[in-house]
């Protein structure tokens, strides 16, 4: 169906409407005397359904006639769905439950502020898009149609809202302006709410007006940060936490927060994601919810200097920054609301080629997403660029699971599958675009060293004075205090004393130097110092081509956010860093998504996320599953490398959020291996 508004329209004027599909083919037509809001009816057989996975748009070309002379004609394109809210159950679109992968989005850029041009508002939908968000809220206003269009056709589910933040507009004021925004945007079927002001912003009395020109009766909803202000059977109550979110969940009411997790700086967003997400998507009443928000609000201050001003951390709360610089969280969050779920962390020992997978889509069939899969080798420390070489490739036939259901992807591997560092599966979603890609590793930890660390035939040596040992081997040696047990300082034959000392400190527990010895192991020279507390011992042994290896034990009782040792270096001597581990962001304890292993490579930086100058990577951070990492210091190169899984790198200070103490706090030192 569809109204027509007209006015001063002759007694014989007509009002025709024809329906043409996304290929101008003529699907139906109707037509009505003219009048003031005429309704005119017809159907189309087998219409496609709009939704976010399939935006199917229809065109309705509307003419105006007198006799047979078209005195006017317009036409708007729109789509065929429905959205219900079913009470104490959950939202429906097209009768199937669907939940929102939604992000809030302040129009934004930051030369022209609130004022953006249709390619700004086209690179947000794709940004969007590729996360493998489903929803935007437009906070706190109407965007611009050009905006509405885009969801259109990309596909984006929208929260359209009443303009205005904390303060209500009184009813002659509010009914105005929702009838304007209503009667503009009623036909993008992307919007399936309205959204009646924000955190007490709303004004009730306006809730029927919605209504009585929405032709289509979409829901309306109350975004609130007071718990009690929940709205036709939805509560939209903002930044509860993890246990008052499972709380509310478990309640009558269906949840979908249109704002959680909020993004300053470093925070929110990614972070915690994951929990949240596995919580609302196996709860029966969750709609999704909404993150708070996409783009960083810098300005470009012209009067000073044109640097990127937001306000403080007023404005340091976007999953993007304000020229749409991806950070950390964009990565992380494209990996947790991945349609395509793949939980397999590590590649089993015996590996048959089934990878259990569980389709998340709503509506798509996984026999519509393809998978091609690559073998490849990693990169050395000493070749000039980073990443990985692809040594064979394929493509997997693509398994018929249904949305909500659960199956395997059976990847064809070569018998001598094992002879290559790392197996990556990309899916690619039924538009061609990629939805994520994992990765593997197919060898040990040890034989990820290959070619790397070098055993050698070579002699070490050692000297022992009064208060230190001297080991040395190939061109390297390294100086130990008996005093402490303390690496004091390292040296290269062909440079000056290299300043990574001040090790290792046990970053948890307490420990007093007993004693130490010298002894030979093969032809190297070991020195082992024993402790009492929770250090039990360290044993320094330098091989004869210069590689000294550092072993510990140490022994806790009790719970601790982290172990290991740190060793203390000057930052300001740091150029970079290169690393065969996850990256190339740094990873957060709730934060571990969207960092695959690969060889990364960082310049040093000493950016604090979203402030002035903005650079991406963050330099400093933890950094997991490190093979090995190759630090360039204004003193030469140096190495660091393990044999064992589950080593994180910290490199210097850094912090989440602005004011706040991290949490866990910092280890000891300035460089840990935890």
């Amino acid at each position: 169906a569809a109204q027509v508004f007209a006015e001063g329209l002759n007694a014989g004027t007509t009002v025709h409407v024809s329906i043409l599909d996304s290929k101008g083919k003529g699907v139906a037509t109707t037509s009505a005397k003219g009048s003031n809001g005429v309704v005119l009816k017809t159907s189309v057989a087998n219409a496609a359904q709009w939704t976010s996975e399939t935006p199917n748009l229809y065109k309705a070309v509307v003419t105006l006639k007198n006799g047979t002379k078209t005195i006017y004609q317009t036409n708007e394109k729109f789509g065929f769905r429905t959205i219900e809210v079913r009470r104490g159950d959950g939202i429906y679109v097209n009768g199937l439950q669907v939940k929102m992968k939604g992000v809030n989005r302040h129009v934004w850029w930051p030369e022209t502020g609130r004022s953006v041009n249709p390619q700004i508002d086209l690179a947000d939908v794709q940004l969007i898009k590729e996360m493998n968000m489903n929803a935007v809220r437009c906070s706190h206003y109407p965007p611009d149609k050009a905006f509405l269009e885009y969801c259109d056709s990309l596909g984006l589910y929208v929260i359209n809202e009443l303009a205005g933040w904390q303060k209500a507009y009184s009813t002659k004021a509010g009914e105005p302006l929702v009838e304007e925004m209503v009667k503009r945007d009623l036909n993008h079927p992307s919007i399936i709410f309205w959204a009646n002001g924000n955190e007490g912003g709303t004004n009730k009395a306006l809730d029927d007006v919605f209504t009585k020109w929405d032709f289509s009766g979409r829901p309306v909803i109350h975004p609130h940060h007071r718990p009690g202000n929940h709205f036709g059977g939805i509560d939209c109550n903002h930044y509860e936490d993890y246990y008052s979110t499972k709380k509310i969940l478990e309640d009558s009411l269906i949840y979908m927060p249109t704002e959680f997790l909020h993004s300053q700086d470093d925070g929110g967003a990614g972070a915690a994601m994951s929990d949240f997400w596995e919580l609302h998507w196996g709860a029966k009443r969750s709609g999704g919810g909404f993150l708070w928000a996409l783009v960083d609000e810098a300005i470009v201050r012209t009067d000073y200097n044109n640097v990127l001003d937001a306000n403080g951390l007023n404005a340091n709360d976007g999953i993007v920054g304000p020229y749409r610089q991806k950070e950390g969280s964009f990565f992380a969050l494209k990996e947790v609301f991945s349609p395509v779920k793949i939980r397999m962390e590590n590649l089993p020992q015996i590996f048959d080629g089934r990878i259990d997978v569980e389709n998340r889509f709503h509506f798509t069939d996984l026999s519509q997403v393809s998978f091609q899969w690559a073998l490849v080798n990693y990169r050395k420390p000493w070749d000039a660029l980073a990443g990985y070489t692809v040594e064979k490739r394929g493509v997997t036939t693509s398994p018929s699971v249904a949305p909500g259901a659960k199956g395997t992807v059976q990847v064809q591997l070569p018998a001598d599958y094992k002879a290559y560092d790392a197996l990556i599966l990309a899916a690619m979603g039924p538009d061609k675009k990629e939805i994520y890609k994992w990765t593997w590793k197919v060898k040990p930890a040890e034989a990820l060293l290959s070619g790397v660390v070098f055993s050698s035939d070579s002699t070490a040596s050692v000297a022992e004075t009064d208060t230190t040992y001297l080991l040395w081997g190939g061109q390297n040696s390294l100086v130990l205090d008996k005093r402490t047990g303390l690496l004091l300082s390292t040296k290269n034959a062909a440079g000056d004393n290299l300043s990574f000392r001040n090790g290792p400190v046990l970053v948890q527990g307490d420990a007093t130097l007993t004693g130490s010895r010298r002894f030979k192991e093969g032809k190297s020279e070991v020195v082992e110092f024993t402790y009492s507390g929770a250090l039990k011992w360290v044993r320094w042994k330098m091989q004869g081509n210069g590689w000294a290896d550092m072993d510990y034990e140490y022994e806790l009782n009790g719970s601790y956010p982290f172990a290991g040792v740190s060793f203390s270096y000057p930052q300001n001597f740091v150029l970079g860093v290169k690393w065969l581990g996850k990256g190339p962001y740094r990873q957060w304890k709730n934060r571990l998504q969207g960092t695959p292993v690969n060889v990364w490579q960082n310049l040093y930086n000493n950016t604090h996320t979203s402030y002035n100058p903005i650079v991406y990577p963050e330099f400093k951070g933890y950094y997991g599953e490190v093979s090995w990492m190759e630090f360039s210091t204004v003193e030469g190169k140096f190495y660091v490398a393990s044999k064992d899984t589950g080593l994180y790198v910290r490199l210097f200070d850094f912090y989440g959020l602005s004011g706040a103490r991290p949490h866990p706090e910092l280890p000891v030192g300035n460089i840990s291996f935890l």
